[in-house]
């Protein structure tokens, strides 16, 4: 289920958790539809317990907030954790946040200001939701003092403001596949809405010099802090209009987490000879 008010914003149960996944960035602009979309998850929470209050024996609902690979542009996401935090305990909703240990400034914010001795916090979705919740009521829980401190940070001290990735922060080169047919595009760096548009004119060049079989190859750490997938959609059905295929193989976690979601594994796959290659071990010319 995605929110229509913020994009990048979406609900989904896992494992009998409500997973809420924030957007690529977090700021006041769009924090009032973020905060919509946290009620809306927490009052799921609570809604899932018998009798709208907690059920004796029974395992409490979690609420489990994916900040993925977001960015901070300012101290809005700590405020919204915070609060979000507070209504968990008055809900009787155990709340987690899930930091990829790559976020290295929301992981600081999260310790600096405290907010991570409240919320737990797990590397991924999968950890968050596959860590049993601990039985019993929790405390209460008082957040005056982190929000205390988020007021009293200033930006620069977490680095909530990095500097924006700069269009060389995205490397692109190409090989030859060795089958005499693909064409490999390498990508490590940055894809943002700044460097995906370059990825797009770069694919389309290949396209227009009649390279019609292309393999995006994206590196382990490749940063992805928006959606590639209409750019790539686009591509690929261009290619395939003319017997081509547009294949994307080792892709990072999160990119992949998206294409199943959306049942596009199928789509992206290499014609002949080239799949063969790649499971058999070899490795592109």
């Amino acid at each position: 289920m995605k929110d229509t008010t913020v994009p990048g914003l979406s609900i989904e149960t896992r494992r009998g958790f409500i997973v809420l996944s924030l957007p690529a960035q977090i700021s006041w602009q769009n924090y009032a539809g973020i905060r919509e979309g946290v009620s809306k998850a927490l009052a799921l929470a609570a809604g899932t317990r018998a009798g709208g209050g907690p059920a004796r024996g029974r395992r409490r609902t979690c609420v489990v907030v994916d900040f993925g690979d977001a960015v901070l542009l300012d101290a809005a996401g700590l405020v919204l954790l915070a609060r979000a935090e507070t209504r968990a305990q008055l809900l009787g909703c155990p709340l987690r946040a899930v930091v990829p240990a790559l976020s290295a400034h929301v992981r600081r914010a999260l310790h600096l200001t405290g907010l991570a001795q409240l919320v737990p916090v797990f590397p991924d979705v999968g950890s968050a939701t596959g860590t049993p919740v601990p039985a019993g009521t929790a405390g209460d829980v008082d957040t005056t003092h982190v929000l205390d401190a988020i007021r009293a940070l200033h930006p620069g001290d977490a680095g909530l403001t990095p500097t924006p990735p700069a269009p060389s922060e995205l490397m692109i080169t190409t090989t030859g596949a060795g089958d005499g047919d693909h064409t490999v595009v390498h990508l490590s760096g940055v894809l943002d809405e700044v460097t995906v548009p370059r990825l797009g004119e770069t694919l389309t060049t290949l396209v227009e010099g009649n390279l019609r079989h292309l393999m995006v190859r994206m590196h382990e750490r490749l940063g992805i802090r928006c959606d590639p997938l209409p750019i790539l959609l686009g591509i690929r059905w261009r290619v395939a209009a003319e017997g081509g295929c547009l294949a994307l193989p080792a892709l990072p976690a999160r990119l992949r987490e998206i294409i199943d979601r959306e049942g596009l594994g199928s789509v992206f796959t290499g014609c002949r000879s080239i799949e063969d290659r790649l499971l058999g071990g070899a490795e592109p010319a």
